[in-house]
């Protein structure tokens, strides 16, 4: 289940599915102590520390006031939510009663981009229906990028649902770092525009119309690439991720819809609509990517189902 498709999923009480969501953030003592959960890098700390400790302020924020509440605080302007396709968040959040349940998640993983202003963290989230009934879980992807008072804001949201029982099959945080290794901000290798990027996206869309999803991924991920996918837990790409992804074969409709970059930076985001070729099925997809000097390679891939209209 999800209630829009990552955390923003459980916001309101209008609309499916959870966080498509996430589960209880570490009770850091002294982020108790923020009064907005906004929190500015910490002097000392490395830039993936200061996301995490970014995203478990916003965790500990959800906890004091309602996850509804914490997300007008913590995303951006112009961020995206899915529900369950992309809207403007903050115009979503105005507009919809907040959800009865709680929304709980624990960031596990983070990486920022060698320019040090975007940022993606993960980790478990759970929700539970103040109602009764069974508890929700899975995995959130969240994307962040740092604001003029050095603020990191969420500007896209998403997940996956799972088992609760289910975990990562390595680490997700050495996982991160094998795909963008800690480095001093600013350290960039090579330098590369949104057209570099927006060239990476349609080839990848055009060759998954040419062989399928699972075919095109393959070719255009990175060494050490993680997919989210429903039902399963985040990991490498596998057996049980390319049969998930069978549905959408050659002829799919690969649609891009929207990107988040950053002028030289090696981290950037793409989102967009999958349709397969007999119009069955639909699909949002998230692609968080890697860069190598102007190579662009998606190290993240995250599907979730819509409905067909």
């Amino acid at each position: 289940m999800r209630l829009g498709a990552a955390r923003s999923g459980a916001l309101c009480s209008g609309g499916p599915g959870l966080r498509h969501s996430n589960d209880m953030k570490n009770p850091w003592l002294f982020l108790l102590a923020t009064s907005l959960g906004l929190l500015p890098m910490a002097s000392g700390s490395t830039a993936v520390d200061d996301a995490l400790a970014a995203d478990a302020a916003f965790a500990t924020r959800a906890g004091e006031i309602g996850h509804h509440a914490a997300f007008i605080e913590y995303l951006a302007d112009d961020a995206v939510l899915f529900r369950p396709e992309a809207v403007r968040g903050q115009e979503w959040l105005a507009t919809h009663e907040p959800a009865g349940g709680r929304l709980e998640w624990s960031p596990s993983a983070a990486a920022v981009g060698c320019t040090g202003r975007l940022a993606v963290t993960t980790g478990p989230w759970r929700y539970s229906n103040t109602e009764g009934g069974e508890p929700v879980a899975g995995h959130y992807l969240s994307v962040w990028r740092l604001g003029a008072q050095s603020q990191w804001q969420v500007v896209l949201d998403h997940g996956v649902d799972h088992p609760a029982d289910v975990t990562p099959s390595q680490p997700l945080q050495a996982a991160f770092l094998g795909l963008w290794p800690v480095r001093d901000p600013g350290k960039c290798k090579g330098r590369s525009d949104a057209g570099d990027l927006a060239k990476a996206e349609v080839a990848l869309n055009e060759e998954v119309g040419r062989q399928g999803l699972s075919p095109a991924l393959r070719r255009s991920a990175g060494e050490g690439a993680v997919v989210y996918r429903d039902d399963m837990a985040p990991g490498g790409m596998s057996a049980a991720q390319a049969d998930a992804d069978s549905q959408f074969g050659p002829g799919t409709i690969a649609q891009a819809v929207g990107a988040v970059f950053e002028p030289g930076d090696d981290l950037a985001v793409t989102h967009g609509i999958l349709q397969s070729a007999d119009g069955s099925r639909r699909a949002l997809y998230v692609r968080v990517w890697s860069r190598e000097r102007r190579r662009w390679q998606v190290a993240v891939d995250l599907r979730t189902p819509v409905p067909v209209p």
